[in-house]
C-alpha cells in the first residue's frame, strides 16, 4: 500500500513528529518555516503516513514565479539542515529516504533538494536514483559524550591554552535567548548586524570585489534580518552568545538547540579584536559547555573545506569530520551554471587581488584567505 501524503503537513502533526524524533534539530521545527515565509517562501512540507502507522514529515520550502513552481527545498542554502523527521525512536531507514526522494523526483518544480542531517548522510545517497545531482559537504561535529569535563580533555592543546588566555582579559560575555537578544534591552541581534557589516567589507577587500557590489549582495541576503527572524521564531531554542571588551563588540555566536543536538548556525567577529583577545575560542568553548549542561549529545560546528583554516580551528575543539551529500533534482543545469559562474568570479577576484598586491608592493599570493571561521556553510553562515 502506498503512503498517504498530505501537503502542507498539519502544524500540530509536524510538531508532534518533531518532538518524538530523538534526532530532530531546531531547523526542522515548524517554527523554522515561519522564518522562511518572511523571505517569500511557501510552506510545502509533506506528511507521509505509512501503512504500518508510522508518520514521516519532510520540512519543505517552495518558491514560485508568476504561479510557476521554481523550487522546493529542504532547506534552501543558508537555512540549515532539513531532511526527514521520523516519528518515534526507531530512526530513519533507507526505505524512508527512497520514498521521499521518489516523491520529490516526481514534483514539477525546476529544483527539488534535500540537505539532510550529517548523521544520516550515509542513508540518502544509496536511496537516490541516477537522476539526482550530489553536492558533497564535510561537517565538523563535536561528540559531547561524557559531559564537558570529558570534552575539555579531548580539546587540542591549542584550544585549551587559547581559552585560558582569553579568560585573563576582562571580557563581557552574555547569553541571551532569541527573544532577549532581539529585545530593546538585548544586544545580540544588534551586535551581529554591526559585526556582519564589517565582515562584508573585509571579504570584499580580500576578494578584490567593489565595496558597493559586496554591500548590495549582502543587503539582498540580509543575514542580520535572517538571524533576527530565527531568534524571534525559536525563542529559547535560539541562544545568542556575544562578547565585548570595554563596550566594544568582538564576536557573536548563534546556536540553535533542540533535543540531542546543538547547531552552531551563524557567527560574526571583529577580526583584529578576536585575534588580540582570543575571544572566539572562549565563546565557542562556552557554547559547547552550555550544550553539555542542556544534556545534548552532539554539537554541530558547520561545514568547512578539507584542509582549510576553518577545519583546523574546529578540530582544536575535538570536532570530527562527517561527510554527507545534499541531493538535488534539476530540470535545468542549475548546478553546472552556478559552478561556472563561481569559477569566473573567482578568476576575476584573483586578478584584482594580484593587482592590488602589486600596487602595495606585496608578493603575489601574500594575502590570506580570511578568518579561521570566515566562510559560508550549508547550515548557516559565519563572518
Amino acid at each position: 500500500m502506498p503512503a498517504r501524503i498530505t501537503s502542507p503537513a498539519p502544524r500540530d502533526v509536524w510538531r508532534a513528529v518533531h518532538h518524538s524524533d530523538p534526532d530532530a534539530v531546531a531547523t526542522q521545527a515548524p517554527e523554522w518555516m515561519n522564518c522562511l515565509a518572511l523571505r517569500g517562501y511557501t510552506d510545502a512540507s509533506r506528511l507521509y503516513e505509512l501503512p504500518d502507522g508510522r508518520r514521516l514529515v519532510l520540512p519543505l520550502a517552495a518558491k514560485s514565479v508568476a504561479g510557476l513552481p521554481v523550487s522546493e527545498e529542504s532547506w534552501p542554502y543558508g537555512w540549515g539542515y532539513g531532511g526527514l523527521l521520523a516519528e518515534g525512536g526507531g530512526g530513519l531507514t533507507a526505505a524512508d529516504c527512497r520514498l521521499v526522494l521518489d516523491d520529490l523526483e516526481s514534483r514539477p518544480a525546476v529544483l527539488r533538494a534535500v540537505v539532510p542531517l550529517p548523521r544520516y548522510g550515509s542513508l540518502w545517497p544509496g536511496a537516490a536514483s541516477a537522476q539526482v545531482r550530489r553536492v558533497p559537504y564535510t561537517s565538523q561535529v563535536v561528540d559531547l559524550d561524557g559531559g564537558f569535563d570529558a570534552v575539555w580533555k579531548r580539546y587540542k592543546r591549542q584550544a585549551r591554552n587559547s581559552v585560558r588566555k582569553a579568560e585573563k582579559f576582562e571580557l563581557d560575555i552574555r547569553r541571551e535567548d532569541g527573544i532577549m537578544a532581539g529585545s530593546p534591552d538585548g544586544r545580540g541581534v544588534r551586535i551581529f548586524a554591526e559585526l556582519y557589516a564589517m565582515s562584508v567589507d573585509r571579504w570584499a577587500i580580500q576578494r578584490g570585489q567593489p565595496l558597493r557590489v559586496a554591500r548590495l549582495l549582502a543587503a539582498r541576503r540580509d543575514r542580520p534580518g535572517q538571524m533576527a527572524a530565527a531568534a524571534a521564531a525559536l525563542g529559547e531554542r535560539c541562544v545568542v552568545w556575544s562578547v565585548c571588551r570595554d563596550g566594544q563588540p568582538i564576536a557573536v555566536n548563534v546556536v540553535l538547540q533542540s533535543g540531542r543536538h546543538g547547531v552552531g548556525w551563524m557567527c560574526a567577529m571583529d577580526q583584529d579584536l578576536a585575534r588580540t583577545t582570543l575571544a572566539t575560542y572562549l565563546l565557542h568553548s562556552i557554547a559547547i559547555a552550555d550544550a553539555c549542561t542542556e544534556g545534548m549529545r552532539w554539537f554541530h560546528m558547520g561545514e568547512s573545506d578539507t584542509g582549510s583554516g576553518a577545519e583546523h580551528f574546529k578540530g582544536y575543539f575535538g570536532a570530527t569530520p562527517l561527510e554527507y551529500e545534499a541531493l538535488r533534482f534539476e530540470r535545468l543545469p542549475l548546478s553546472r551554471t552556478e559552478e561556472r559562474l563561481r569559477a569566473v568570479y573567482g578568476a576575476v577576484s584573483a586578478r584584482r587581488s594580484a593587482r592590488r598586491e602589486r600596487r602595495a608592493g606585496a608578493p603575489a599570493g601574500a594575502a590570506t584567505a580570511g578568518d579561521a571561521t570566515g566562510e559560508k556553510t550549508s547550515s548557516g553562515s559565519t563572518a
